[in-house]
């Protein structure tokens, strides 16, 4: 699954640089999977995928708003770290919580942000 990660950066048509940054996790249920990016030409961001997803992706950067988004490639792996249930993880300034009704991933600079799961996906 890891091949996953380097079809991610493909298809972002990122340039591979020695400050890129890829920490990937996933819910208790395997159910969905998340994965903070940045490199040096990409400012951070976050992205999360979901079982049964049909090639759509939830993704929010540091600055702006959460957007629903069409991917050929997928951020699940079933050997990522689990974010447990009431746990948070921070990137930069991502921050990723992870509950029984899915994850919430928000900017702590703009507030934005999205919650997702196997049935809705809400942007804020």
């Amino acid at each position: 699954m890891r091949l996953v990660v380097l079809a991610f950066a493909l298809t972002l048509a990122l340039p591979a640089t020695a400050s890129a940054t890829f920490r990937d996790f996933r819910s208790p249920s395997g159910k969905l999977g998340c994965a903070f990016f940045t490199d040096a030409e990409t400012p951070p961001f976050v992205r999360c995928d979901w079982r049964g997803s049909d090639d759509q992706a939830v993704q929010l950067g540091e600055t702006g708003r959460a957007r629903l988004r069409h991917v050929t490639d997928s951020v699940m792996d079933p050997k990522a770290p689990v974010l447990r249930y009431g746990h948070s993880t921070t990137f930069r300034q991502l921050r990723c919580r992870s509950r029984r009704t899915g994850i919430t991933c928000r900017s702590l600079r703009s507030g934005h942000g999205f919650r997702v799961s196997t049935q809705t996906r809400e942007l804020f």
